[in-house]
């Protein structure tokens, strides 16, 4: 097995370091994108649990790290290599936050919202968890809306401040604990959505309606995983090194 990880090779065919288990798994997802399918089907949270070690999430799940770091090392199907975002300039990956994830919430969350509504008036006098579905949904609603305006009302302009060559505001680098501290927070909500759906399974769905609220909620987590993940573990830490230079 470590001579097969000796051996990798990224992408491009370039030779490449092999995956320790000691690695942030956030750190493991930005240098190479299309790792977030793997960790999504391993059900690791690479965003709001991006600054974990690979070992020490594997320990805790009882996965075989050793296993694990050789999946996420084998070359990926390039149908599958996301953009990387690493390499962006803080403004360039500032826009592409709000024009991509941002847009995707604010188009995505009345829908969603309408149709758990639905599903609630329609289901829930025999499956009594739709109430408390609808309920996690609505509070994560009104938190993302307003962690939105939050990041494009100061956050993201500064940054595109520091990008033009001004000075840093240090209060910016203050706040960055507190936006963490609300991806986790949504995080926590997702997960909670997705014990209540048992996994968003799709053989439980009641009728149309709450097989397509099932579908928004497993695109919704995927979504905003990425969207998390490339705050967390690609903006944030950018920003704190321009901090300490």
């Amino acid at each position: 097995m470590a001579s097969r990880c000796a051996r990798a090779r990224n992408d491009d065919g370039a030779r490449v370091t092999p995956i320790g288990t000691g690695q942030l798994v956030g750190d493991l997802v930005a240098a190479r994108p299309a790792r977030a399918r793997i960790f999504e089907q391993l059900g690791i949270d690479y965003c709001c649990g991006g600054r974990r070690t690979l070992g020490e999430i594997c320990s805790e799940r009882g996965l075989d790290a050793a296993t694990v770091a050789e999946l996420i090392d084998a070359p990926s199907d390039p149908g599958l290599i996301g953009s990387d975002w690493s390499q962006a300039s803080l403004a360039e990956l500032c826009d592409h936050i709000v024009d991509v994830h941002h847009a995707y919430l604010r188009r995505e969350l009345p829908r969603l919202a309408e149709l758990l509504e639905k599903c609630e008036r329609a289901h829930a006098a025999e499956r009594p968890e739709l109430s408390e579905t609808r309920a996690t949904f609505d509070w994560l609603r009104t938190e993302l809306e307003q962690h939105l305006a939050q990041e494009e009302r100061a956050l993201f302009p500064a940054c595109r401040k520091l990008t033009d060559g001004q000075p840093l505001d240090s209060r910016l680098v203050d706040s960055l604990e507190c936006f963490a501290a609300e991806h986790a927070g949504t995080g926590a909500s997702l997960q909670r959505l997705s014990t209540l759906t048992d996994g968003h399974d799709l053989e439980a769905a009641l009728c149309n309606t709450h097989r397509a609220a099932l579908e928004a909620l497993a695109e919704l987590e995927r979504d905003l995983h990425e969207h998390i993940h490339e705050e967390n573990n690609i903006l944030f830490p950018r920003l704190l090194a321009t901090a300490q230079r």
